[in-house]
């Protein structure tokens, strides 16, 4: 038998502990938050400004930020940047892409080479065997992922200043473990153009905030329990900080009583084993999107030792077995607390 978890899980990676946001306090009142569905996720940005008609254009400016960088990243618009760079793999044309496009590419192989290809911008071709948007999503045959594994591999890539071309016939880029996190981060920095000072974005899990919630008060962040959605893990407050989370519960069906989610291995096209949560703390939203999914792939030993390597970076990760790694630092976040199974 086989079922979906609904698309809408994926906002509850991280869930905001604001149930207070519209009570009628006139503190309360300085907060406004708009919702809407960009990048294959609810993406809801929440801003704490005392003037209505500032706060309004600062949002609409965001979203509109967002909805642009998604037409040139998105591998389901045949008429994106990316897909266009893929329909021409193999050959001898590169073509000219937007310096966002180039950017997120070239942090992509950053990453690609900082985690020895275990991020790998490069998957598009194992990815779409998989077809886990569909009612009715199936297991890929072993000959047709050891086929399409072979065709990733982000060294592969051609940059020449601006110009992009990819080597193989038959690669295909899928920026779904970077660009999101990107989009958020040139969100918030829309917001901030705007005059906006205090502000939290929530893009199904990647997540960034700005200032304080109210004077005083900081955003609080509430971590999901990875296999009870209404239960929380972990609670820390955060500013001026990014967070990303990747699970096993976000796009995912199961079969034969065995779970088939979409945080792939590189190496072999199939699902990443021994952990189910991954949620990372950095300074931008894009690197904390990349290596929650690079350190899920790399299991809970590899993962942290990665973690730990990086300044500026940290990381708790809830295992196959159900229990709760930390780096150093984790726990040090301000207001953390444990809720524990």
């Amino acid at each position: 038998m086989v079922r979906h978890s609904h698309k809408f899980i994926i906002h509850l990676a991280i869930v905001l502990l604001i149930a207070a946001i519209f009570s009628c306090t006139a503190k309360e009142k300085e907060l406004l938050r708009r919702t809407q569905f960009l990048m294959g996720t609810l993406v809801e940005i929440t801003v704490r400004e005392m003037d209505f008609e500032k706060a309004q254009s600062a949002l609409s400016s965001a979203f509109e930020e967002i909805q642009r960088l998604e037409k040139l990243m998105s591998t389901h618009l045949a008429d994106s940047e990316i897909s266009r760079l893929n329909d021409l793999a193999g050959g001898k044309s590169s073509l000219t892409l937007s310096p966002e496009v180039l950017e997120v590419i070239r942090r992509g192989i950053y990453w690609g080479n900082k985690t020895n290809g275990t991020l790998d911008i490069s998957i598009e071709p194992v990815s779409r065997l998989w077809h886990f948007d569909n009612d009715t999503p199936s297991i890929p045959s072993t000959q047709a992922l050891t086929e399409a594994a072979r065709l990733v591999d982000f060294r592969e890539i051609e940059i020449v200043e601006s110009n992009v071309r990819l080597k193989q016939q038959g690669m295909s880029l899928h920026l779904g473990a970077i660009a999101k996190g990107y989009a958020v981060d040139r969100a918030m920095g829309i917001l901030e153009k705007n005059g906006i000072r205090h502000a939290l974005i929530n893009a199904g899990g990647d997540l960034k905030v700005l200032g304080e919630r109210k004077d005083g008060q900081p955003w609080k962040i509430g971590l999901q329990h990875p296999r009870q959605p209404e239960k929380m893990i972990a609670s820390f407050t955060l500013s001026h900080k990014a967070v990303a989370t990747s699970g096993d519960y976000q796009k995912y069906f199961i079969k034969d009583e065995s779970r088939y989610h979409h945080i792939l291995n590189p190496k072999n096209g199939m699902p990443a084993k021994k952990m189910i949560s991954c949620t990372i703390i950095a300074e931008t939203v894009m690197d904390a999107d990349a290596l929650a999914t690079a350190v899920f792939v790399l299991g809970p030993e590899n993962g942290m030792a990665l973690v730990e390597s990086l300044d500026g970076v940290e990381g708790m990760m809830v295992t196959e077995s159900g229990s709760t790694l930390f780096s150093e630092n984790f726990k040090s976040q301000p207001g953390f607390d444990l809720a524990g199974f």
